[in-house]
């Protein structure tokens, strides 16, 4: 996600940002928006990560900033992508642009957090999430039961659920969530993509009716298949086995966890992770609890 202001005498003439994948960069619309060209070489550019350098799917924004005499760029973050990573400052400053770096640079990386992981981490940015009650239980006792599906949370926060599906590229469930409750991961419930489906199998046993993609049942093996599948951002959704692999080995980025009003007494406790949330929010009569990996 990038986004570009224009500033001229600290008036904004110009901006844009990156609208998808195989199209115009955000330098780019934000030039091509500013009404009086001739301004150009006397302006500032801003723009929240580092313009590439490279030939892509489009030209580099680097070459259009030199073309158009811009003469000063401010800059939030550096690129890691191996193509860029730096080329981009290079390039401009060989040119005679003054470039300033790192404003804000926190805010520019939490913003592509998945994007840098992925670059600088060899990974896909990984979110933990599951559904507990109020006395911490996550799932009924299966030992005797049936495969079938118990809702703990209410229907808005299911809404959510499926509104996060649309904002990541995969989602990873365990076996045994997939053989007992046979999980569509889709959005459904919300207007939006549905994210690649993978499933931990186990061994070679693997339910062939379902649209899943397996993978294999050891953590770190399965993140670096997503990886080389070039998945930048994964939901694990359980089940408890599979969540507490990812915790164990401490590969994980965050954790949303989703509390109901229900009391069951009994059942199957959900993980435990001794951090403090950064953040708590009541919906209804339900809670989100958000927990980051490092601060």
């Amino acid at each position: 996600m990038v986004g570009a202001v224009i500033v001229h005498n600290d008036e904004i003439i110009g901006e844009g940002y990156h609208h998808q994948c195989g199209q115009a960069h955000a330098e780019v619309n934000a030039i091509n928006s500013v009404k009086n060209m001739e301004l150009l070489k006397k302006s500032t550019l801003y723009v929240n990560l580092e313009p590439c350098s490279h030939f892509g799917k489009t030209p580099p924004c680097a070459d259009a900033i030199i073309r158009y005499g811009i003469p000063k760029v401010v800059i939030g973050s550096i690129d890691y992508h191996d193509k860029v990573n730096g080329n981009g400052v290079r390039k401009l400053r060989d040119a005679g642009v003054e470039v300033v770096e790192n404003v804000c640079k926190a805010d520019c990386e939490e913003l592509n957090r998945r994007f840098f992981t992925f670059h600088q981490q060899h990974r896909p940015y990984i979110i933990l999430k599951w559904a507990q009650t109020r006395d911490g239980y996550m799932d009924i006792d299966r030992t005797d039961s049936s495969a079938s599906t118990y809702w703990i949370t209410n229907p808005a926060l299911k809404v959510l659920v499926h509104k996060w599906r649309s904002e990541e590229d995969a989602i990873l469930v365990g076996y045994n969530t997939m053989r007992n409750d046979r999980p569509q991961l889709t959005t459904r419930e919300y207007p939006g993509k549905d994210p690649q489906r993978f499933v931990m199998q186990r061994g070679t046993d693997v339910i062939a009716d379902l649209p899943y993609t397996p993978l294999s049942e050891k953590a770190e093996e399965a993140v670096q298949q997503l990886y080389s599948l070039k998945i930048q951002s994964v939901i694990i959704e359980g089940g408890k086995k599979t969540l507490e692999k990812f915790l164990e080995i401490g590969l994980w980025d965050e954790a949303r966890i989703l509390m109901g009003s229900q009391r069951w007494g009994k059942g199957l406790l959900a993980p435990n992770i001794p951090k403090t949330p950064e953040k708590v929010v009541d919906i209804d009569d339900n809670q989100l609890i958000y927990v980051r990996r490092q601060l």
